[in-house]
């Protein structure tokens, strides 16, 4: 795995071979651009604390983008065009208690494209968190599969949204979303509690299991580490 600390407001990641790539972002209003050259497979890791982020991605036929994405006190807005065939898995995992306003927009280029997208959310104060989901298909993408899965926790009476939006101009596809936003829910806690867990563990406990859900292995241990020092 590439381990790689950006330091300017416009980075490109051109992928060219099967890679795994670890970004730690240190700017704010940073602007990424993910290429998927075709018949490629890029996977992107990409943490980023207290900053704007802008993700523009292109990709190609054939090509294969998974982002893991954890984000504290951060906005992200993204930009994502799939060519045909294209896969695309997003998962967008944000805790935050400041503002947070997040756009999506992921639009299907190609026939039998596949884009899933998950977005976690944990609204740790009384602010803005939003997550705004534009998912396109377009009359050419016959054949494509649009999924959108959204959930805010919000701990305190935070100002949390979620708006997705699917435009679909092609009858022979798959489309379906999900959305949640609430408090921790009663029964995981007395779940918990009835395993022998201190009831000041829990919370912490089912924070940490929102903003990993569906993140790959390899990269879990280093962002619970990060989680785990923000929710001391």
């Amino acid at each position: 795995m590439n381990k790689i600390y950006i330091d300017t407001n416009h980075y490109e990641l051109v992928i060219k071979e099967d890679t795994t790539y670890y970004l730690v972002n240190n700017i704010d209003n940073l602007e990424l651009n993910i290429k998927v050259l075709e018949n490629r497979k890029g996977i992107v890791y990409l943490e980023t604390i207290k900053n704007k982020v802008t993700i523009q991605s292109e990709i190609k036929e054939n090509g294969i983008l998974t982002i893991n994405s954890l984000g504290i006190n951060t906005s992200i807005s993204s930009n994502i065009n799939l060519g045909k065939n294209a896969k695309l898995r997003f998962v967008n995992s944000i805790l935050s208690y400041t503002d947070s306003v997040n756009n999506i927009k992921i639009n299907h280029l190609g026939e039998n494209s596949i884009s899933e997208y998950f977005a976690n959310g944990v609204n740790l104060g009384q602010e803005k968190f939003y997550f705004i989901i534009d998912g396109i298909i377009n009359k050419e993408s016959k054949g494509a599969s649009l999924s959108e899965n959204s959930n805010i926790i919000n701990i305190n009476d935070g100002d949390s949204k979620i708006i997705p939006n699917m435009i679909v101009d092609n009858y022979d596809v798959m489309a379906n979303h999900s959305a949640y936003i609430g408090k921790i829910k009663d029964e995981d806690i007395y779940y918990l509690e009835s395993r022998g867990i201190k009831r000041e563990m829990i919370e912490a406990i089912l924070i940490k299991a929102s903003l990993l859900k569906g993140m790959e292995n390899d990269v879990k241990d280093q962002f619970t580490e990060i989680i785990n020092c923000e929710i001391k």
